[in-house]
Formats: C-alpha cells, sequence, structure tokens
C-alpha cells in the first residue's frame, strides 16, 4: 500500500507510527504489524512494518505506539455545549421529545444553568475548551459545531477538533443541522428542501420518540418528498422497518444514539430493523444530561443493546459506525474515516496489539486512548508519545495525569480565542462557577455594567425548545450547585447517578460497571 510520495519540504512534519494498524478501509485490512506514514496534515503510505523507509522519511520520528492504530473517531450527534453537566435524573419514561424540557427540574438544572454559563466570557470560554477536550480525550476527533458570539458576531468555534458544519477545508463538504420540528407551512417546508439540496449532509432530529406524534415526523418528510440523500435522520427512533427501507432505498442516512434513547424513552431502535433496511448509520452520543461522555461509551452501550434484543452486531460494524461509515454520512468518504494514503490524518491509537482489533476499541477506556491525531496534529495521548510529536515548541502542550498515566494536550490552534486557556484552567473557572451559580451570574452581570459594548465571547446554544421555554425566562429559578461533569465515565458519583435511572434496564448499569472496572 505505499504510495511512493513525492518529498516533503523540511518544514512539514513527518513521522512514522507503528503499531497494528485497522485501516477500516474498503476490505476491511488489518496489519497486525504495519506502519502509517504522515507528512502534513496527509496519510503518506500504509504498509507493513519492517521494511526500508522511504528516503524523505528516514530522519523522521519513528515512534512504536505499543498500541492499535485506527481513523480517528466522528460524532455526528452531540450538543457539546451541554457536555458539561452530569447525568439527569430522569424522572419517567417519556413519549416524545416535547415531554421531557417541561419537567419543572429541566429548567434549572439543564437549560438555565447554560444559559448562565454560556452567557458570560470567562464561564464560556471555560466550556468551550473543557468539552473540547473532554472529547478528544476519548479519541473523537470530528463532531458537530460549538456555535459561539464573539463580540456580537455568531460564527462556529475553530480548535483543535473538526466540525461538521465548518470543516475549514474545500474537499470536505459543509453540513447542516435542524434541531425543532419541522412545521406545516410552505415557507418551512421550502426552506428545509433547500437546505437538502444545498449540503452534502443535512442533520435533522427526526422522530425522537416511541408514539404517534414522533412518528409523523417522519411521516410528515415523506408526504413532501424529503427523503433524500443528503438527510440524515438524528435518532429516527420512531420510524418503523418500511420507513427504514425507505430510508435505505434513497440513500438518507441515521444517526443512533442508544443511550439517550434508553434514558428517556426505555427503548431504541431495533436493531434489526435498523440492519435489515441496510440504511447507513453511525453513532452519537446525543450530550451529557440523557447520553455519553463519549463514543467509547456509547460504542459499549450499542453492543449491549443488541445483544439484549438478541441481534448479531458484529463489533466491526460498529466500529465502522464511527468511522468510515460516519465519514459517508457527513459526505467526507473520499477523506476522512480510513486510514490509507492520502487521506486526511485523524488517527487514534488505543493501548495493546491483542485479541479482535475491533473488540478492543469497543472495550477501550479513556485511559487506554494513547494518542489522538487531527490533521496531522497530535492534540492528546500519553505523554511519551505526545513529546517526540510536539513539532511547535513555542507552544507547550499542557500535562495531565489519568489514573497514574501522564498524559499530555496540545490545543493551541491558529485564530483561536482560547490559546491562553488550558484544560486545568477551564476547569477550575467552571467548578467555581457552578458552585454558587446565582452568585457567579450576579458577579458578571455587575461587571457588565461597566464593560461598554456585547459580552465579548458566549454561547449560541443549539438545543432549546422555544416552543416550551419560552415561558422560563427568569434565570433567577437557576439550581445554586450543580456539579462539574468529569470528563471520563466513572467514580462513585457517576455510578449512582446511573443507578438511579428509572427507564435503564438493570443489565445494561451491571455491563457498564463491569467495563468500567
Amino acid at each position: 500500500m505505499n504510495t511512493g510520495a513525492s518529498e516533503p519540504t523540511a518544514a512539514i512534519p513527518r513521522y512514522v507510527l507503528e503499531g497494528r494498524v485497522v485501516t477500516l478501509n474498503s476490505r476491511d485490512e488489518v496489519l497486525e504489524r504495519g506502519r502509517v506514514l504522515v507528512r502534513g496534515s496527509r496519510i503518506v503510505a500504509v504498509e507493513p512494518a519492517g521494511g526500508p523507509l522511504p528516503d524523505s522519511f528516514r530522519d523522521a520520528p519513528r515512534i512504536d505506539t505499543g498500541g492499535t492504530l485506527y481513523p480517528g473517531l466522528i460524532d455526528l450527534h452531540n450538543h457539546f455545549v451541554y457536555d458539561v453537566l452530569t447525568l439527569w435524573r430522569v424522572p419517567k419514561r417519556y413519549l416524545n421529545r416535547t415531554q421531557w424540557p417541561r419537567h419543572a427540574d429541566y429548567a434549572p438544572l439543564i437549560s438555565l444553568p447554560i444559559r448562565v454559563l454560556g452567557g458570560h466570557a470567562p464561564s464560556a470560554r471555560a466550556v468551550v475548551r473543557y468539552i473540547e477536550a473532554k472529547a478528544l480525550l476519548a479519541g473523537t476527533t470530528t463532531g458537530q459545531g460549538i456555535r459561539t458570539r464573539v463580540s456580537g458576531g455568531e460564527a462556529l468555534f475553530r480548535g483543535a477538533m473538526r466540525n461538521v458544519e465548518e470543516p475549514d477545508d474545500d474537499r470536505l463538504p459543509a453540513g447542516s443541522t435542524r434541531v425543532m420540528d419541522l412545521h406545516d407551512d410552505a415557507q418551512d417546508i421550502e426552506s428545509f428542501r433547500d437546505a437538502l439540496k444545498t449540503h452534502a449532509a443535512y442533520f435533522y432530529h427526526l422522530g425522537e420518540g416511541v408514539d404517534d406524534y414522533a412518528h409523523r415526523r417522519y411521516v410528515d418528510l415523506a408526504g413532501h418528498d424529503l427523503i433524500q440523500p443528503s438527510l440524515v435522520g438524528i435518532h429516527s427512533l420512531g420510524l418503523q422497518r418500511p420507513d427504514l427501507d425507505t430510508m435505505a432505498a434513497k440513500d438518507a442516512k441515521v444517526v443512533w444514539s442508544p443511550f439517550s434513547n434508553l434514558l428517556l424513552y426505555g427503548q431504541t431502535l431495533a436493531v434489526s430493523d435498523l440492519l435489515g433496511a441496510g440504511v447507513t448509520f453511525s453513532l452519537g452520543c446525543d450530550w451529557s444530561p440523557t447520553g455519553s461522555k463519549n463514543l467509547l461509551q456509547e460504542l459499549k452501550v450499542a453492543r449491549h443493546e443488541a445483544a439484549r434484543q438478541g441481534v448479531s452486531l458484529p463489533s466491526r460494524t460498529l466500529v465502522r459506525s464511527v468511522t468510515c461509515e460516519a465519514a459517508r454520512v457527513a459526505g467526507w468518504e473520499t477523506q476522512l474515516g480510513t486510514l490509507r494514503a492520502n487521506a486526511l490524518a485523524d488517527i487514534l491509537v488505543i493501548e495493546g496489539t491483542g485479541g479482535d482489533p475491533y473488540d478492543t476499541l469497543i472495550s477501550a477506556t479513556e485511559k487506554q486512548v494513547r494518542l489522538v491525531i487531527v490533521d496531522g496534529v497530535a492534540r492528546y495521548g500519553d505523554r511519551a508519545l505526545m513529546e517526540p510529536l510536539a513539532f511547535d515548541p513555542s507552544h507547550p502542550s499542557e500535562p495531565w495525569t489519568l489514573d497514574g498515566v501522564e498524559k499530555s494536550f496540545y490545543l493551541w490552534a491558529d485564530d483561536s480565542p482560547l490559546n491562553d486557556l488550558g484544560f486545568d484552567a477551564a476547569r477550575s473557572v467552571l467548578d467555581e462557577a457552578m458552585a454558587d451559580l446565582p452568585d457567579f451570574r450576579r458577579r458578571m452581570e455587575l461587571a457588565a455594567r461597566d464593560r461598554p459594548g456585547p459580552e465579548p465571547f458566549e454561547l449560541v446554544l443549539d438545543n432549546e425548545p422555544q416552543d416550551v421555554l419560552a415561558t422560563v425566562t427568569d434565570v433567577g429559578q437557576v439550581a445554586g450547585r450543580i456539579k462539574l461533569d468529569a470528563p471520563t465515565v466513572g467514580g462513585a458519583d457517576y455510578w449512582e447517578l446511573l443507578s438511579a435511572q428509572l427507564n435503564l434496564d438493570d443489565t445494561l448499569k451491571q455491563q457498564l460497571r463491569s467495563d468500567y472496572a
């Protein structure tokens, strides 16, 4: 698979990663002893280890990762700005997405805290830094974008990860996202149709629920001929087998979020229908209040749920759903999702080289993430692997320790407004603010009175159902104290919250505890 690529310039980083290589290419090739050659943002070659290197790589860092290499993970459904919040104790089983935001606890514990944190620059900046690091440390290299308002102007944040709405690369078509239900009026229908025509992927919360209301959201689309190849139905829980057959026939896609579905509705898609229809699907975490912390956890939930339903869901299929199939959903399959020559260098390394390579990824915990590379840049990993890949000495990485393993983050990015803010500093800001949200809000509002113009940095929230929360305008109702969600799965608090979930099968609770023991 060596391409014999042209000589790199001396200024462009070059390096060689060695280990077991899971290509996720069209033949699902696995090199038990392989290597990946990277120059700049591109993979130059994927080949067996041991042979001579091209002349242009003979003086490049050569790193034995001691692990298994995969394409970076792609999370196509995550409301990232909410991922500082812990699991919500879901109070009952719901039938559709219009119901749970109306519960009395929802605004004080979820919506209003994010309004407070996202509305003031110190905490808003900390939220973005924290949640991006939280995704990276679990191997996620691409996600849905974080929308910000900087000095009054809206833009998607560009940092260490890719985002599907503004990938900042002409070879990666931009996607778009719609959270709210389609309205039954001509103007909204035509706007939806235009969005489908102008984007390779249009992500729409489709059929989130288990009742007739949820199913009618699909019927509305089908009735207006809006089941198109660019349609990506997030959740699609309310779809029936004939609906999924139609989605597959028209090359529409699905993003499956099993943990969120189970937490809120007590059930998720029938895996036999999803596989039987042959619809292209990927996985998405949704958000931390009623979903997984990261894709490593979501993979475990999906594996368990398929087994509980008595359906054979191969581990390779699951891994493809967060790599090459996810890239296909986004319209990026020519550039990302596989380890092959000329692909963009988004790479994940998981500790160890034994056992089934697909099971290895699904079973991995955050501690076993050895290296995460985005666009050829080492963004996170074991310090021993990050140090030889530190090509920018003017912006050193930030050390961090996870369960006794020395890790580090490299989060600096061109034109980022957060280059002065590290992961630990962001964590401290959030801990302090969330310990007394009403007091934090008062202090921020007093400071704003003396500052001319708009807030210098805010978050634009993307999961606020206006029809439900329009009457919840008094941020004085915000909870006094809430805890910052830990960056990794585990800990006594997390297992207590998981145990309290009314809609989860006890076997899943037990399995997750075993997975993270």
